[in-house]
């Protein structure tokens, strides 16, 4: 596979962001698993929220062969997720990638990428979530190094915090 290249998203491409977001909760649908359906069909909360986003260029896009193939975001504090923290991290929102490039590797070498952004700007951890119920999910960001530090419920739904540290 070519070089997997990370840049930041650019407003007028919002469409694509709720675009690869719909795909990834109808492939979950699909699955029977009940998460992320808020996004086949997004209220004004969560349009906000990835609006607001993309307002303050917290999103970025995964390109390979001049095509995107993923999306995240990530930002330099979560105090709606995470509260006031006082060490230095990032945390990742919305990382999802175009379905027919599932079991390829790409979702690890994305996460890679973003460790890779995370030390560049000197940040101490990497931070995401996901919803507790979906243990394949759970196993996968273990797999890859994050560690369980608590859960929360937001918006109706249970969710697991994880992090990884990203200098000793």
């Amino acid at each position: 596979m070519k070089k997997l290249k990370i840049r930041l998203a650019d407003k007028s491409e919002i469409s694509k962001a709720f675009s690869l977001l719909k795909g990834a909760a109808i492939w979950l649908k699909e699955k029977n698993i009940d998460y992320w359906q808020n996004w086949i069909n997004p209220s004004d909360l969560y349009s906000n929220w990835i609006k607001e986003g993309f307002d303050s260029n917290q999103f970025y896009y995964v390109i390979y062969d001049s095509r995107v193939i993923a999306m995240f975001r990530l930002q330099w504090n979560d105090e709606l997720f995470w509260g006031v923290q006082d060490d230095n991290a990032g945390y990742i929102h919305s990382f999802t990638t175009d379905r027919i490039y599932q079991g390829q590797g790409i979702g690890i070498k994305i996460l890679q990428m973003i460790e890779d952004l995370c030390r560049q700007n000197n940040k101490q951890y990497l931070r995401l979530d996901c919803g507790v119920l979906i243990q394949g999910l759970c196993n996968y960001y273990e797999k890859f190094g994050f560690y369980s530090v608590g859960e929360i419920d937001l918006h109706g739904e249970r969710l697991r915090l994880y992090e990884k540290r990203l200098f000793n």
